[in-house]
Parts: C-alpha cells; sequence; structure tokens
C-alpha cells in the first residue's frame, strides 16, 4: 500500500513537471480570471457562462479563543481572529474542471476562463489569488474526459485525498451548500479527491450518495460535463470553521448513530486517549509511561484508524473525557456532547488552531498542552508536521488533577 502511494506521488509530481515544460494543446489554458459579483450586486450572471446561487453571502466567522492560546499558535500559520466569506454555488453549461488534485483545482467556463471563489490555488500550503493557479503556467494539456449529465465537483486539494480531517472540514461540508442550492436532487456524479480509503467510502454511503455516482479525483484530473456544479471551499480562503459546517455534520452523522446497535462498539467507554501509534509523524514517544498514568485516571486507549465510522462517531459522542497529541484523528470530536471535557496535546513547533476552533464553537471544556520540540523548533508547517512529542507526564496528572476535581 505504501510502495503505491509513493509510486502514485512520484508519478503526479513527474507529470506536474513535464506539463509545464512542453508545450501541447496549450488552447486548453484558461486565458484569464471570471470574477463573480458580490452578492449584493443586482446582476446574478456575470455573464451567460455561469449562474450563480448564493448560499451565505458576506457570512463573518469568528475564532473565539484566548489570547494566550491565540499567541502560542505557530507563527508561520497564524489564524485569523476573523473572516468574511460569500458562499456560493455556481452552475456552469459544458463547465471544465482541470486539477493537480493538491495545490490546485480550475473551474473553467466553456468562454475557458477560470472562475474565482470556487477555484482554488494554494501557495506553500496557503490560498493565494486565482491568477497565480497553477494552469496558468501550464503548457502541456491532456484532452479532458466527456461526462454526460450534471457533475458535482466536491475536490479540496490540500490533504482531502488522504487526511481524514480535511475529509470531514473541506470536502463532505460541501454537500449542505449543495443542499442549500437545491441541486442535489438534479446531480448524476460526484467528484470526490480519491475514494482510496474507508473512511471516504463510509462517509459517501452514509450520507446517501450511491456509490455508482462516485468519480475519484484521482481518475480525472480533466474533465468536462454537460452542467458542471462547483461550491466555495467550505472553510472559504481561511482555516476557520464555520458554525453551520459544525451543525450539518452534527445532523448528518448523529442522529443514525444514536440508533445503532450497542453492540457496533465495544463497550462504552467514557475516557478516551487517542493514540498515534499508526502514524509516522507526531508520535508520543514516550506513550507507554503515558497510557500508565492514564490508566490510573481510568482512561482506555484507542486507534481512532482502527475503528469505523459509525464506531467512531458513538465512542466520541458517549465520551467525558478526551485526551489527544493534535492531528487528524481528533475530528471526531465534531461528535462530542457540550461539556465534555477535552485535552489537546502540541508540540511546540506545531501548534495549529483547527481543533480548539471547534471545541471552543461547541461548548466543550478545552484545555491544552504545549510539550517542547525534540531538536529545533520547527520553522514551517513541514517541518512541525512531522516532530514527534515526549510528553511530560507529570504535567498532565496536575491537569487531569484540577479537570477532574471540577466534574
Amino acid at each position: 500500500m505504501r510502495y503505491n502511494i509513493l509510486l502514485r506521488k512520484a508519478t503526479k509530481r513527474l507529470g506536474k513537471i513535464s506539463r509545464s515544460l512542453v508545450p501541447y494543446q496549450k488552447y486548453f489554458r484558461p486565458t484569464g480570471v471570471l470574477r463573480l459579483p458580490s452578492p449584493d450586486a443586482f446582476a446574478q450572471k456575470p455573464d451567460d457562462s455561469v449562474t450563480i446561487y448564493n448560499i451565505y453571502p458576506g457570512l463573518k466567522t469568528t475564532l473565539d479563543i484566548s489570547d494566550e492560546l491565540y499567541q502560542a499558535c505557530s507563527e508561520y500559520w497564524k489564524p485569523q481572529r476573523s473572516v468574511v466569506t460569500d458562499y456560493v454555488v455556481v452552475e456552469v453549461p459544458n463547465g471544465r474542471l482541470h486539477t493537480d488534485n493538491e495545490s490546485s483545482i480550475a473551474i473553467i467556463t466553456q468562454d475557458n476562463k477560470l472562475i474565482d471563489n470556487v477555484s482554488l490555488s494554494l501557495e506553500n500550503g496557503k490560498v493565494t489569488i486565482p491568477e497565480k493557479n497553477n494552469v496558468f503556467r501550464q503548457r502541456m494539456f491532456t484532452k479532458p474526459a466527456k461526462i454526460q449529465g450534471t457533475l458535482f465537483t466536491m475536490l479540496s486539494g490540500g490533504a482531502g485525498i488522504n487526511n481524514i480531517g480535511h475529509w470531514f472540514l473541506d470536502v463532505l461540508p460541501r454537500l449542505h451548500l449543495l443542499q442549500k442550492s437545491g441541486l442535489l436532487e438534479q446531480v448524476d456524479w460526484f467528484l470526490v479527491p480519491s475514494t482510496r480509503y474507508s473512511y471516504q467510502t463510509e462517509t459517501l454511503d452514509m450520507l446517501g450518495i450511491p456509490k455508482y455516482k462516485i468519480l475519484s479525483g484521482e481518475d480525472y484530473n480533466h474533465i468536462t460535463a454537460d452542467r458542471l456544479l462547483a461550491s466555495t471551499a467550505p472553510r472559504g480562503n481561511h482555516t476557520l470553521v464555520p458554525q453551520w459546517l459544525i451543525h450539518y455534520m452534527r445532523a448528518a452523522f448523529l442522529p443514525g448513530i444514536t440508533q445503532q446497535d450497542e453492540r457496533t462498539v465495544q463497550a462504552e467507554v467514557p475516557m478516551l486517549f487517542i493514540s498515534r501509534k499508526d502514524s509516522s509523524v507526531r508520535n508520543v514517544l514516550n506513550e507507554d509511561e503515558l497510557q500508565q498514568m492514564l490508566g490510573q485516571y481510568g482512561f482506555n486507549t484507542i486507534v481512532s484508524s482502527k475503528h469505523s465510522i459509525a464506531e467512531k462517531v458513538r465512542l466520541f459522542s458517549k465520551a467525558k473525557f478526551i485526551l489527544s497529541p493534535t492531528g487528524a484523528g481528533l475530528i471526531s470530536m465534531l461528535f462530542c456532547q457540550p461539556g465534555t471535557k477535552l485535552v489537546e496535546i502540541f508540540n511546540e513547533g506545531f501548534v495549529i488552531e483547527p481543533f480548539f476552533d471547534i471545541a471552543t464553537k461547541l461548548n466543550l471544556d478545552y484545555n491544552y498542552i504545549i510539550c517542547k520540540a525534540q531538536g529545533e523548533k520547527a520553522k514551517n508547517a513541514t517541518q512541525g508536521q512531522k516532530g514527534h512529542l515526549v510528553v511530560e507526564t507529570d504535567k498532565v496528572e496536575e491537569l487531569l488533577e484540577k479537570m477532574v476535581v471540577q466534574k
């Protein structure tokens, strides 16, 4: 499996290099950017090539955390405290999509213009202006695959292809925007970043998306459809989590889980430690010592990837106390009940806000611990994501004593 992933990455990188150097069918390269009008503009059609469905115009999303925690965020990834996003769905007759499924997604009109707002351009992991989309630098294009009917793209770029956290935050919530547009029942095909992992197919099935309607972005880098539908990214051009996203995910998954047979989860586990032993990065190097201490408080250790989505949703919805290093396995906190105690453990070189942002909006009893870096402190996200942790168990125990007394 790992060999196949490495081979796929190498092939993609070679393809990206060749497409930027070898001229071939350059007429597929967009000739400019089509900017969508503001929601309060009189015209809802910038031209005849696009129809706009305004979903949440001018929506303000805030990051409501303590100044202490905000200042602790890694300098190379300091989040905004407040952002405004115009959420839309666009309908593009004979629309075209080109992507590297990583740093660029280009939604292109039949007049060969890239549409802003619903396209994606990443530079060093952050969203940049549409004019910097990789598609404008590309010199070689393959002929697009032709899809009959209506296609809705859920491609997200970034780690949506292989990270469950990004899948829940950047991919699945697009279905809510589609629902709000009133176009869901008209969709013949759903283009998703990948179907390589079980959590991807399981969640799509739980949300009622038929398998025969799903296309993988790993199989299509250039595609055109009779009618192409695309949405604004669920977190817009930033990383803050909007309240509607949390409401949608809970409404989509929790009701079905509460009716599940009790035997789908081994037992009621009110206190959870989320291990990262299944990962090659950000491991707790003294995890055995930490687990031994946590066991005295009644914590049970789980490896998130070993459980089905249904099991994880149920486990987190029933948990009273969760402790975990920061990482994708924490995304199931979306299904915690208000008041659940949660402790997130950071490496000082990688302190990011998405999970404490969610915790605030869910009214969880949130605390955190920042561990000293092992070796030189990370200077960028690539370094930070790889850093392992040594947890000072005495600090954890001191925090637990305070939090347990409060219950």
